[in-house]
């Protein structure tokens, strides 16, 4: 009995080189970007305590409150999905006026352990404290910026909007934008 050769198949060729070219392709991200889960959108990260500068006046939330609650779930909705990364980066000066200004509304979020969001980019991979400008210098541009030990990280990431933590923020009776 004579064996028939079966003819070369393009399929299972063209389906092995899909795969490597995904895994390469995969691979080359996650290097470039430090986070083996760049692909992620999600951001589910509880702070240790949420500081709002209402127009010059510090108000605190604390974990386990209506208000902390509210804002936290507000602040991770807004920051899961698509962040744009821009070269916008905030000043000690500027940092330093958020805190103090009564010409200005920003929420600060401290993280112990230090966090990061996941994203294309290869900033923002881990920081300790977000600052989030509602209504002053910045806010129309839907910033967020970060710091890690004290120093500013380059930089800023841009949600669509943070109008979901403004209204967050006013519901609760914490502070609104005038």
């Amino acid at each position: 009995m004579e064996q028939q050769r079966q003819s070369p198949s393009l399929l299972p060729m063209i389906g092995i080189s899909v795969v490597i070219f995904v895994s390469v392709t995969f691979l080359i991200i996650a290097l470039n970007t430090g986070d083996i889960l760049w692909f992620w959108p999600i951001f589910e990260e509880t702070p240790q305590s949420i500081v709002v500068h209402c127009y010059g006046t510090k108000i605190t939330l604390e974990p386990g409150t209506p208000e902390f609650e509210a804002v936290n779930e507000a602040v991770n909705q807004t920051l899961t999905g698509k962040n744009r990364w821009d070269e916008l980066s905030m000043s000690k000066a500027t940092y330093v006026e958020y805190q103090t200004s009564p010409a200005v509304f920003v929420v600060e979020l401290p993280y112990d352990p230090p966090v990061g969001i996941h994203s294309w980019y290869k900033f923002y991979k881990q920081f300790d404290l977000l600052v989030i400008p509602l209504d002053g210098r910045h806010a129309s541009s839907n910033s967020v910026f970060g710091r890690m030990r004290g120093q500013m990280i380059p930089g800023s990431m841009h949600p669509e909007s943070t109008a979901e933590i403004a209204t967050a923020l006013s519901e609760q009776g914490v502070c609104q934008i005038r």
